[in-house]
């Protein structure tokens, strides 16, 4: 099954998902706190956005690590990673910490190990010394799947004290490589410049990408020119081509936002929909307009990765789209318009 078709499968859901209105806090908490597991799920997002104590005290109350549906506590837990709220990492490390106890015993289920990078995920936008602490421990977990979420929120967190052990993953070669080198670009701490610059040479195209990116956070010219010049890359490289316009549009160049969009434009393009979910992941705002633009695609497919990346953007302009797009032609188009609108707070 191609990717297409996994996108495609995944985000057919909740279909039936009524037309949205801003609602009040009041009311949203009262649906969240009577809400049953499906329900919680959709609203969970909503209710991170609010940011406030009694947001997180909702969240909280509904979180059973022990006796919870694992995809609800999931949800649940992406809410208080969206709320950045420190008083959150306590009960998040309980939560750690059991599943840490399970895993010593025995192979986890998968939802309950996708629930532990989660909960890694939640703690580095909470922050905190316990988050901090939990996050340095976790880069030496037997799982891979866990080391790169702990890795991406030292990353996230800018923990200085953990650039040589990010140096030394960086070398390691695969995806964890990768975000090693990610997280040493958001610390920006020069001790890993001689890591990058070995990076730029390192044969996993994918690496040297990410290398260069580093390398131009800090203000390396060479190595923006360097990055500039994988936009360039041979057809059977795009994807090469889409990390480095990615990179490039988090550093708010504006080539990296054009090669995105060139490459959604591409009629039956393979490509056009990563390149979508890559404008999405920028956290650019200009990012918002390309995606309005590519609304008008005859592609599904693309599409719903536009009322995704639209979802995780957020902003006036993406949340008048996201309105049009719940009436889209497609039912997997206007589940995934619903579930972004939700996310952004627009719910029933």
């Amino acid at each position: 099954m191609n990717f297409r078709c996994v996108l495609a499968t995944g985000l057919t859901v909740a279909i039936a998902l009524p037309v949205t209105a801003k609602i009040r806090e009041k009311d949203l908490l009262a649906q969240f706190a009577m809400a049953k597991s499906a329900d919680r799920i959709r609203l969970a997002p909503a209710v991170g956005r609010l940011k406030n104590k009694a947001a997180v005290g909702a969240l909280l109350a509904a979180l059973d690590f022990k006796k919870g549906n694992p995809r609800e506590s999931a949800a649940i837990v992406d809410a208080l990673g969206l709320s950045q709220d420190p008083r959150a990492a306590s009960d998040l490390a309980v939560g750690w910490d059991y599943l840490r106890t399970l895993a010593m015993a025995g192979d986890l289920p998968a939802p309950l190990v996708h629930l532990r990078g989660r909960i890694l995920d939640a703690l580095s936008r909470c922050g905190g010394e316990q988050a901090t602490a939990i996050l340095s421990e976790a880069v030496n977990d037997k799982d891979p799947r866990v080391v790169e979420e702990a890795v991406r929120g030292l990353g996230r967190l800018q923990v200085k004290d953990a650039v040589p052990a990010l140096q030394l993953l960086a070398t390691q070669g695969g995806s964890t490589a990768r975000a090693a080198v990610e997280a040493l670009a958001e610390i920006g701490d020069k001790r890993a410049i001689s890591t990058l610059e070995q990076g730029l040479v390192n044969p996993d195209k994918f690496i040297e990408v990410a290398a260069a990116y580093a390398l131009a956070k800090l203000d390396d010219k060479k190595a923006l020119a360097q990055l500039e010049s994988f936009l360039k890359a041979d057809p059977g490289e795009e994807k090469v081509g889409i990390l480095a316009a990615y990179y490039l549009a988090k550093l708010d160049r504006s080539s990296g936002l054009q090669h995105l969009e060139k490459q959604m434009k591409k009629k039956d393009s393979a490509f056009s929909v990563i390149a979508a979910d890559s404008l999405g992941k920028s956290e650019n705002p200009r990012a918002v307009l390309p995606l309005v633009e590519a609304m008008q695609s005859e592609d599904s497919l693309l599409r719903l990765s536009v009322a995704r990346s639209l979802g995780l953007l957020g902003g006036t302009r993406a949340l008048s789209a996201l309105k049009k797009l719940r009436d889209d032609s497609n039912a997997g188009v206007r589940s995934a318009a619903l579930m972004s609108l939700i996310a952004l707070g627009e719910v029933d």
